[in-house]
Formats: C-alpha cells, structure tokens, sequence
C-alpha cells in the first residue's frame, strides 16, 4: 500500500507521527513493507510545522508519481478561510477522486472539503471548528460527537489521538482485527516509560 501523509506550511507534527507509527508498526509486525509511506510537500525540500521542526519531504507535489492507496490530511493550529495551501487543495481535487481511501486528522478536514471531496458526505471533527466547517461548507454533514468517522472511502478524526484510531481502522480493515489489535498492544507497551529513581 502506498500512503501519502500530505505536509503544507503549520501542519501538526503529532496528526502525521501518529498516524506513521501506526504503519510502521504494522510493517513491523509483519515482517513486511505492507504500508509504504511518501511525506508529500507542496515543493520539494524541508517543510515547517506548527512548532517550527522542518520536516524533510520524500516527494513534492510538483513531482509526485506514485498512485496512492491511502492519502492522510492533518490539521493545524490555524487553517483559516481562504486560499492558503492551494497547491495541496488543488492536487487533492485532482487526485483526491483516485485514491483508494483518503483521511483527514482535526481540521485537516477543511482542506479536504475546500477540494470538494467531502460534499454530500459525513466529515467529523472536533466541535471549537465544526460549526465553521458547516458554515463554510454547507454540502458538508459535519458531525463532531464521534471521535473518528468513515463515510464511504472518506475517513475523518477529531484530534491526534483520533487521528492513530483511523489509521488503526485502516489497518483493521486491510489486516483484520486480531493484527489491528496486535499492533494497538505494540504501540501501548513502547509508550510505557520508566520509573525514576
């Protein structure tokens, strides 16, 4: 499976290393390159995060190639109303249609529905930006009680730690629950931290 996780200038470092953790984890398990991932910027080289690490693209939007089977969005701190990452929005609405399945973290959810790509369809997200998103886009159905949602091919998360169960949902669906819930085990033990003395 080729996974993009989609970097553009602010993104939430957390809504892109949880969900990779959660692939690398499976890869891990398995003893194979199940899930291979592509850090995707709007140009090649390093891209900022909201707090301020540059993260190093694999590949831009300029030049991608690669046929993605699973595409993730993560949110920011500020994603205003506007024309900001259009080059993301733009690509989305391109690709957006071909992707096998396609996820938002947080208010990565906007980007998603400014690609068009979430109209007549249930976004979820959480409640301080849902009301904007439904004003803003009034063909979106936008639910913000549930912490992650899939409505078709279109799988949708309110925060960071959400944003690790879809890509624990994806995972279920591709691997079955038992592996899903081998790799949730993997990822709790490797955050148990040591006592001090």
């Amino acid at each position: 499976m080729q996974v993009a996780m989609m970097l553009y200038e602010g993104f939430r470092l957390l809504e892109v290393t949880g969900p990779m953790d959660v692939f690398h984890e499976a890869n891990r398990l398995s003893g194979a390159m199940l899930y291979e991932q592509h850090l995707v910027g709007p140009s090649p080289g390093p891209v900022a995060c909201s707090n301020g690490v540059a993260v190093g693209t694999t590949e831009s939007l300029l030049d991608v190639r690669t046929s993605f089977d699973i595409v993730v969005v993560p949110g920011s701190p500020a994603v205003g109303a506007g024309r900001e990452h259009c080059e993301l929005v733009d690509w989305l609405r391109d690709a957006g249609s071909r992707v096998r399945r396609l996820a938002s973290v947080s208010n990565g959810a906007f980007l998603i529905a400014r690609a068009g790509l979430a109209d007549h369809r249930a976004l979820t997200m959480h409640r301080r930006d849902a009301q904007r998103l439904s004003t803003e886009f009034p063909l979106v159905h936008v639910i913000s009680h549930q912490s992650y949602l899939k409505d078709g091919n279109l799988y949708s998360s309110r925060g960071v730690s959400d944003g690790i169960r879809v890509a624990l949902a994806l995972v279920r669906e591709d691997l079955g629950e038992e592996f899903a819930r081998g790799v949730t085990q993997s990822l709790s033990r490797q955050r148990s931290w040591p006592k001090c003395s």
